[in-house]
Order: C-alpha cells, then structure tokens, then sequence
C-alpha cells in the first residue's frame, strides 16, 4: 500500500512540473515551433553606368562589358536580389567636364537607379601629359586634381538632387603609365594625391563608397590591354571582384537600402 502512495505521489510531481506557468499543459509540438523573420521579397536592381572607356569595357577582349558587366552575375548572386539590369552610358575619351551634361540627359533614368557606378578622371590626368608633356610638374598635377575634385563636388550635388537613394560608386585610377612614362616616376604619388582627392569629396555625402583599385594594376602588365592603357578581360574581371568586395563589406546597409 504504501509502495502504490509513492507511485502516486510521484504521478502528481510530475505533473505539476509539465504545467506551464497559466496552469496549461505545455505541448510538444507548440515548444519545439520558433518565431522566423520574413525574408524580403526578391527585388530587380537598376544599374547605371556613368563615365570613360572603362565604364563603357574597352579593351575587354571578351566583351562581356568590362568591370559593369562583370558585376552583374555577383550583384545577382545576393539574397533578396531577383534580377540586376543595366544601363551603360560609358563613353571612350570622356572627362569629367563632359559628364555633367550626361547626367543632365539621362535625368529619368539615374531617377529610377539603385545603384550608380562611375569611372572618370584618368583621361583628365592623360591631359595633363599631353598639354604640358614638355613642362610636366607637381604642381600642374595638383591644380588639375583640385579642379577635378570641385566639378566631382558639382556632379554629386547633381545626382543626389535627381536620386537622393541610390548608393553611388566611385572606382579610383590607377597608374597605366609605369611602361609608357618610365621618366615620371613621381606619378604614382599623383594618381595616389588624385585618389584621396575624390575619396575626400565622396566622404561628405551619405550612402556612397569609393573603391581604390590602384594596387590592382602595379607591375601587373599582364591585366592590361595591348594599347598599356586600359584594362584588358582579365583586368577588368579583377575590378569587379573588388567593387564587388567594397560592397560586401559595407554589405548591411546597402544591401538593405535597395531591398527596402
């Protein structure tokens, strides 16, 4: 008899400790569901293009769009991202002076960008061989790298006045002319003066990032083009896995901005 008091009153503490605090039996199945957080619906990313011949892919032998092209399939590879489009209005030669009346023709579509992406500025330093290859100095690099910054400062006022959101990117130079101009061996320091210059200027607006590509390019021949100036497929297929690296470490909150 009193083996079976025992066994009962084993039965009943163990009910009390299955009783959840209103009293209720807690059931299995409703402790082992957890609370999940909706995934975002998968969004189209618009791309666009602004700048020179390397936003526009010259010397990708491939021609798969040089580094823009190349970004695509990696931009398209990100959660929450269903399709990535482009449009590229890179065009060969082109300074930054000319870009301001670009931006001011294609007004509805930077409207409707995600993202924007621009190479300009290493024809502005080719211009400064060619006018003064005779007289070349510091300082002709330095008056040309802080006109550059002022018309940068003028073009982001620009395209934060049409698309306030979008994230801008801004791929750096990088020396071209190691093989070319062996007798400046200052301009590593210019392209890098140059560099900062721009870096400076982006610094001061919201959801924008620079990506530096310069040491991609230093005493690397082999990832230029036949002409030593531009990049050539597998050059340019370096850059885009560095835009895409810049991204990926700010990855929280521009992804998050365009998923929005």
């Amino acid at each position: 008899m009193r083996r079976w008091g025992w066994l009962l009153c084993c039965w009943l503490l163990a009910g009390c400790v299955s009783l959840s605090a209103g009293g209720k039996p807690e059931r299995p199945h409703e402790a082992a569901v957890k609370q999940t957080e909706a995934k975002p619906l998968p969004k189209d990313i618009h791309l666009v293009a602004l700048g020179d011949s390397l936003t526009e892919g010259v010397g990708d032998g491939e021609r798969k769009g040089g580094y823009v092209g190349r970004l695509v399939p990696l931009l398209s590879a990100e959660d929450g991202v269903r399709t990535v489009t482009v449009a590229n209005f890179g065009k060969r030669g082109r300074r930054i002076a000319e870009l301001e009346p670009v931006i001011h023709a294609h007004q509805a579509e930077l409207g409707r960008a995600d993202m924007i992406l621009i190479t300009i500025g290493g024809n502005d330093v080719m211009n400064v061989v060619r006018s003064h290859f005779l007289d070349l100095s510091r300082q002709r690099f330095q008056q040309a790298t802080e006109i550059f910054a002022d018309r940068l400062d003028h073009l982001l006022i620009s395209l934060r006045t049409i698309n306030p959101d979008a994230v801008i990117v801004l791929v750096g130079l990088y020396n071209p002319f190691s093989t070319t101009l062996p007798n400046i061996p200052e301009i590593n320091d210019v392209i890098t003066e140059w560099n900062k210059a721009s870096q400076a200027v982006l610094s001061r607006y919201d959801r924008t990032i620079f990506v530096d590509i310069q040491d991609i390019f230093i005493d690397r021949d082999e990832l230029l083009h036949r002409d030593e100036f531009h990049p050539n497929a597998a050059g340019y297929e370096q850059m885009a896995m560095r835009v895409h690296e810049a991204l990926d470490q700010q990855k929280e909150w521009w992804v998050g901005s365009l998923l929005q």
